[in-house]
């Protein structure tokens, strides 16, 4: 018996190896490959990838293989990982014609985004669909958000401190931060400031959140499951909502949210079908209000943990509020006024970043630093890869937002919203809106950081464990 099992393990042993073999040779052929390895048979790197931190799995093997690029498998596709400045320019220049766009399952179910086989002709009315965001720029640009938002901003971050900061001594920020962004998002995106909306789909939003990066298995309680079941009910709300502005507009409303401005395209014939403007919504909200709240949130501590720190941004928004007038409101002059502000925010946005990276496909076979990343392959373009290389930033792990201030980054190295033709079209919407937190923070009150140690959580995206709580002292 103990002969039959140890045989049978044995021949377990040499299937697995052979796979392995004959995958290896499937995939490499007589390329020059990039170092690294495809992990398990089917399963590749892709837990190691989803539940171990992100910088953890980019340190560990760019020190292993001596290199910014190296070959893994991640959900069932044989990829290149790409990691540099070399990497960051490579990329952004060379999109799309030689890498274009890659999504996830999940994203492709959860955005309703086309399930193509990778080097399908686009359908006839693709075009249309992916030119979606880009009509809706002019709106996220700094004279959009000042012209159709930028009193509402303020207006909302303002009611957001009567409501919950004045009056206490003691909160958790990121909570309340999160809160405070997706009740922004709502009103910026949809123009509905009706608190039982914005509670009922709060946990609806960071269900589909946290659904990206999950193993796309459905069944009752799993996170992709909780995630489609949230992208279903909001396209819902979505179109429900797009109805009711095409009622309004034909009435001669008017209304100044992204959404109506979308809608106002498209009623002219100039713009896409309901179910797209809905998933383009439903995307960029998605993608904008947990990204700011967490930057804030990290921002918040950092400054309460440093008085140099809040001392000078202080003294910055004093002479801002000098030079615009004393109850007027923000304008983006006042914003670009805000260098050091920003130069924090930066800064905080290096050590905790919010998008680990993107996958893009290689069109052709591409060569890059003497490897070839095969046509069809699979390439994760980790952004935040140079955040923390002591190559591009001394002391890395120091928090010293003078690096952006005087001698700053070299090209490609620190790139948060990405860069190239894809880069995040809500850079100026997001600097806007933590700028306009800060200066009603700092302009209110000063803090002391109650755990300066509290642990930070999640994989992909740094959450804090405690929620970051203060100690508060109204000016």
């Amino acid at each position: 018996m103990e002969f039959f099992c140890q045989s049978l393990l044995l021949l377990l042993i040499t299937l697995i190896a052979s796979i392995c073999i004959l995958q290896k040779r499937k995939l490499s052929g007589t390329k020059t490959l990039p170092p690294g390895s495809f992990g398990w048979p089917l399963a590749g790197e892709t837990y190691q990838f989803l539940f171990n931190k992100i910088e953890h799995f980019l340190h560990d093997r760019l020190q292993k293989h001596s290199s910014e690029i190296f070959k893994t498998k991640l959900l069932g596709e044989p990829t290149v990982v790409l990691c540099g400045p070399g990497a960051n320019k490579f990329i952004s220049m060379n999109e799309p014609k030689v890498v274009k766009v890659w999504y996830l399952k999940t994203q492709r179910r959860f955005f309703n985004l086309p399930d193509q086989p990778p080097h399908a002709a686009a359908k006839p009315n693709q075009g249309a669909v992916a030119s979606a965001p880009v009509k809706i720029l002019g709106f996220l640009k700094p004279e959009g958000l000042v012209r159709y938002m930028g009193r509402k901003i303020e207006s909302i971050t303002h009611q957001h401190f009567i409501k919950h900061w004045e009056g206490k001594t003691e909160l958790k920020v990121y909570p309340l931060v999160k809160d405070f962004s997706f009740a922004l998002a709502y009103q910026f995106y949809l123009g509905i400031d009706a608190p039982h909306h914005v509670s009922k789909f709060g946990s609806r939003f960071d269900d589909l959140y946290s659904g990206i990066y999950s193993v796309p298995v459905y069944f009752p309680g799993s996170a992709y499951y909780r995630a489609l079941r949230a992208a279903s009910a909001i396209r819902i709300e979505i179109q429900c909502v797009i109805k009711e502005k095409i009622d309004a507009l034909s009435k001669g409303e008017v209304m100044d949210d992204l959404l109506a401005h979308i809608v106002g395209a498209e009623l002219s014939g100039k713009y896409v079908p309901k179910i797209e403007i809905s998933n383009v919504i439903m995307g960029l909200m998605n993608s904008s209000y947990i990204p700011i709240a967490i930057t804030l949130a990290f921002m918040i501590k950092q400054i309460g943990q440093r008085l140099d720190i809040y001392q000078k941004i202080l003294s910055e928004h004093v002479d801002v509020i000098r030079s615009k007038g004393s109850g007027a409101a923000l304008d983006w002059d006042s914003i670009q006024k805000m260098k050091y502000t920003w130069a924090v925010a930066q800064e905080t946005m290096r050590l905790y970043p919010t998008a680990p990276g993107a996958f893009r496909e290689a069109v052709e076979d591409i060569t890059f630093e003497g490897f070839t990343i095969p046509k069809g392959w699979k390439i994760f373009w980790a952004v935040m890869g140079t955040n923390k290389n002591p190559n591009y930033f001394d002391e890395p792990e120091s928090f010293d937002p003078t690096r952006f201030e005087k001698n700053v980054p070299a090209p490609y190295t620190f790139i948060p919203f990405g860069a190239g033709p894809r880069s995040c079209p809500g850079k100026d919407y997001t600097r806007f809106v933590i700028l306009t937190f800060i200066h009603n923070l700092i302009t209110k009150f000063k803090w002391e950081v109650v755990l300066p140690g509290e642990k930070v959580h999640g994989a992909l995206i740094p959450i804090p464990a405690e929620g970051i709580p203060i100690r508060l002292h109204s000016l």
